[in-house]
């Protein structure tokens, strides 16, 4: 089906977030929740809706306002525990400079929740996971590892100590790190979540039809996610995040059981992975560093077909 002329990004791409031309402005539309990752009800909305709000930054844009989506068991939590989660969520809408209208509940027997997200963009400098150019370097602004992390807290295999540098990064918005991309001229961007590192760079390899190469040696982990992997801690997304990228990945050094949990770890409220041209890619990392965020030049982008290269 054809979409209207006004919708400049649809679902053709598997790109974070739809956006709509209206007039001379751009709406951007996305909804996310997650199940909880921590036993603070607070962090937990802080997290969550710092993951919705990232697929807004993600096509750079700044969020306008969202609705809360509310999935709640009536007999496990109590109303102060609800009420704490959707306190820290609209903590993290207010430090995003957006507004809450309103949301819906329904009675489920596992506690999710997030957001359904609008937001605005310019028109002549939407980031899409479709423009990344063959030369163009590859740039990760958050550690990975945050599934292995999750699970193993889940699994009693992590305390509360070991679990904070990760859940500080989750409660972290990508609002310096999408604005500081389109500053230094980005041509590509995209979240990394739930997909992993690695089937979120396919999307991109897909969309730009181009090849992404990513140094695994160079991309970055929570400390804790080596503890977990020691400890043989994974989640199914990892393996499901895996088999997908079968056929598409050109394994060139014999990755090491621990590069490949890694590579396909799903992420909550994971950082950008952003393709930004050479000329840039020195001034981008160390504006990065001075917003305190932990960037790393894990790669570059090849020339086509779609593929996604380990080195």
């Amino acid at each position: 089906m054809r979409l209207p002329d006004n919708i400049l990004v649809g679902p053709g791409t598997s790109d974070d977030a739809g956006v709509y031309l209206l007039g001379d402005t751009a709406l951007v539309a996305t909804a996310d929740f997650i199940t909880p990752v921590c036993d603070d009800p607070r962090r937990f909305g802080r997290v969550a809706a710092a993951n919705a709000l990232s697929d807004i930054y993600a096509m750079g844009g700044r969020p306008l306002f969202a609705l809360n989506l509310c999935c709640f068991p009536e007999e496990v939590a109590s109303k102060a525990v609800l009420a704490s989660i959707l306190a820290g969520g609209l903590e993290t809408l207010v430090e995003a400079g957006a507004v809450l209208l309103g949301g819906h509940s329904v009675r489920d027997p596992e506690l999710k929740y997030g957001l359904a997200v609008v937001g605005q963009v310019d028109p002549d400098r939407i980031l899409t996971n479709a423009g990344a150019r063959e030369g163009d370097r590859l740039v990760l602004t958050k550690p990975l590892g945050t599934g292995a992390i999750i699970n193993g807290f889940r699994k009693q295999e992590l305390d509360e100590q070991g679990l904070e540098p990760a859940l500080a990064a989750m409660e972290r918005l990508n609002d310096e790190a999408a604005r500081l991309a389109v500053k230094h001229g980005a041509t590509a961007c995209t979240d990394v979540t739930g997909y992993g590192l690695g089937g979120h760079a396919l999307e991109v390899a897909r969309a730009s039809k181009v090849g992404l190469r990513i140094r695994m040696d160079a991309v970055p982990a929570y400390e804790a996610f080596e503890r977990m992997c020691r400890l043989g801690v994974s989640t199914r997304g990892t393996r499901d995040n895996d088999a997908a990228a079968a056929g598409s990945l050109e394994d060139r050094v014999g990755m090491s059981s621990r590069d490949r949990q890694l590579l396909f770890d799903p992420q909550t409220s994971g950082g950008l992975l952003v393709a930004v041209p050479p000329a840039a890619t020195d001034e981008l990392i160390a504006d990065l560093a001075r917003s305190e965020h932990r960037a790393a030049l894990i790669g570059e982008v090849l020339e086509g077909p779609a593929r996604l290269e380990i080195t």
